[in-house]
């Protein structure tokens, strides 16, 4: 479901905390500052909940403090990812620790986002009632407001854990800050399940990414298949996937096209499937996968990258390069000229590269290799938009090799 009404945040914390009264001044205070409209305080148990509401907007914000550890079974899949361990190896230990907790959740609409249980949702469908803030910019909004509430707890009692119910990414508390000023959607909201088979001894261990938290902006998640590439590096290509689809007059790049940055650092091909038609994939959601063509960090260069020593005037085709078909000439220029706005809508450039044939110049060496790469944390995306390449309409111009 894209843009989920109701967002949450479960802080542990390994020493008692005395009060979320200083939380909720602090909070309320800043939140006005930044919008300039005072929230209610609708109901307050002091020291231990409160609800906030802003009237403009609707927003409901909900705080408690609980005794005691969190109800275990809420961490089941997040503590079933290799990614949780990665970065907090001693998690369980934290959770199992816990002293106490604070729940914090924000939704909009006076209705607190019920509507997110699937018999009400049904309902209002039937009767034609739109989910309340089901727009990007209110789902934005709560996620932005979520990450300042817990900072702001952050800032009053270290937390030991923190769960981040949106993409069910769990983490010390030690990183939470660094999770939660990254870009929307970032570390908080895209959780890279990682997957692969068991190395054999002498050969390269190969991790492959499933996301969950894609959805809730594109309806759809993102794979990449074990690969030899270091996850941190496709978790990299993921984040410049998902800054094309939602930068202003993005998109998400056609089925069969490809994209990088205009170093040519890296450089991915996408290929869309519908629910349930990859491989192993029994989830109820369309994926969008990416394939490693070339990745220069990692010394990858794959037989399909295609140079850019073999780019094509997409303005002005040579005869040869043209379908004889009257009809296939202009859907050809069409499409081209499509795609070429679209990437240029976006700041980027477009283009054409053709697959080599005999006679034609060598490619580009490939890339020297780096040493072996270990497992490393994630890094932000790069700036700046990327370079697409479309497939084409016909196999002589464009074929199964582009980049």
């Amino acid at each position: 479901m894209k843009y989920p009404n109701r967002v949450q945040s479960v802080l542990m914390f390994d020493r008692p905390v005395e009060s979320i009264d200083p939380i909720i001044r602090d909070f309320s205070r800043i939140e006005e500052m930044n919008t300039g409209v005072p929230l209610n305080l609708s109901e307050h148990n002091p020291g231990r909940f409160a609800r906030l509401f802003d009237g403009q907007d609707e927003m409901m914000v909900t705080i408690e403090l609980v005794d005691g550890p969190a109800n275990p079974d809420a961490f089941r899949g997040a503590l079933s990812s290799a990614y949780t361990g990665l970065v907090c190896p001693d998690i369980r230990q934290r959770l199992d620790s816990a002293h106490c907790h604070i729940i914090v959740e924000i939704s909009h609409g006076v209705l607190g986002g019920v509507e997110e249980n699937p018999k009400i949702a049904a309902f209002f469908e039937t009767i034609g009632r739109e989910r309340s803030g089901a727009t990007r910019p209110l789902f934005e909004r709560r996620l932005k407001t979520l990450a300042m509430i817990s900072r702001i707890c952050s800032d009053h009692a270290q937390p030991s854990a923190v769960h981040w119910t949106q993409s069910d990414v769990l983490i010390p508390g030690e990183m939470l800050e660094e999770f939660a000023t990254h870009s929307v959607p970032g570390l908080f909201h895209i959780h890279p399940f990682l997957f692969g088979p068991r190395a054999a001894a002498g050969e390269p261990s190969k991790v492959g990414i499933r996301t969950f938290g894609a959805r809730h902006w594109l309806g759809a998640e993102v794979l990449i298949q074990p690969h030899t590439i270091a996850w941190a590096h496709n978790y990299e290509a993921i984040l410049n996937f998902l800054d094309v689809a939602l930068t202003e007059n993005g998109y998400i790049i056609p089925d069969g096209d490809t994209f990088g940055p205009e170093d040519q650092a890296f450089s991915y091909r996408v290929i869309h499937h519908e629910a349930g038609s990859a491989e192993g994939d029994e989830d109820d959601v369309p994926l969008y996968e990416l394939v490693p063509l070339l990745h220069k960090a990692a010394g990858f260069q794959s037989d399909d990258y295609v140079p850019r020593s073999h780019a094509v005037d997409d303005r002005s085709f040579s005869a040869d390069f043209m379908p004889q078909d009257e009809e296939d000439k202009m859907a050809l220029a069409n499409e081209v000229a499509a795609k070429r706005k679209m990437a240029e809508g976006i700041g980027g450039t477009f283009e054409l590269r053709r697959i080599p044939e005999p006679g034609d110049p060598e490619p580009d060496p490939q890339p020297p290799r780096d040493p072996p790469q270990t497992l490393a944390q994630p890094t932000p995306t790069q700036p700046g938009m990327p370079t697409l390449s479309g497939r084409g309409l016909r196999a002589r111009v464009f074929g199964s090799k582009q980049a």
